[in-house]
């Protein structure tokens, strides 16, 4: 297995902080076991239980892999929820979770305003996002790992390793540009990732 990372260091800040991309390419073995799918303005890419990286290891070790038909079925709400498990975790962040309680009522809600108003832009702008899928199980439940990839400016070239690897990565380009969410085949409710209770 080839293992790339691109690090591009950030040295005009007052911290040296790398960020870059990460990839771990899909085995030869694996390659024809990918599933690429046309979505409505995008194309999403299930990778087969096997396929093995370091990344979506933790939490992930009990996977399977999704059918066509299954992320077809889950991406109708997914469409639909997108902003709502934004609007749910902003929520979260600005008025339950407590690590910050220095802040006033005033701070949380400019907080959400300002979450809420990003992710409205965004959610109308997800339909084009690329997706790659990987299908885990927890506590019996099947679920199914979103990454959401907006390639409208594409500085790495990722593109290309849509098919080929998990795109992973740190800062820059990747936190601006990529999303992770959860579907519960269950309860049919779309999450930020590690977020289920939300």
């Amino acid at each position: 297995m080839v293992i790339l990372i691109l690090t591009i260091g950030c040295r005009s800040s007052k911290y040296d902080v790398s960020h870059g991309v990460f990839l771990e390419p899909i085995s030869e073995e694996l390659e024809n076991e990918i599933i690429v799918i046309d979505l409505k303005k995008s194309k999403g890419v299930i990778f087969p239980k096997e396929y093995k990286s370091t990344i979506i290891k933790n939490g992930l070790e009990n996977r399977f892999t999704p059918t066509e038909n299954e992320v077809r079925q889950a991406e109708i709400e997914i469409n639909k929820q997108y902003l709502e498990s934004d609007k749910r975790f902003a929520n979260y962040q600005s008025f339950v979770n407590l690590e910050n309680d220095e802040w006033s009522i005033e701070d949380r809600q400019k907080r959400y305003r300002s979450y809420i108003k990003s992710s409205k832009k965004e959610s109308v702008k997800s339909t084009n996002f690329y997706r790659q899928y990987i299908g885990f199980i927890e506590n019996g439940q099947k679920k199914l790992l979103i990454q959401f990839l907006d390639f409208s400016n594409d500085p790495y070239g990722l593109k290309n390793q849509l098919t080929n690897s998990f795109i992973s990565g740190w800062h820059g380009w990747f936190e601006s540009n990529v999303r992770l969410k959860e579907y519960d085949f269950e309860t049919k409710r779309l999450n930020c990732f590690g977020w289920s209770e939300l």
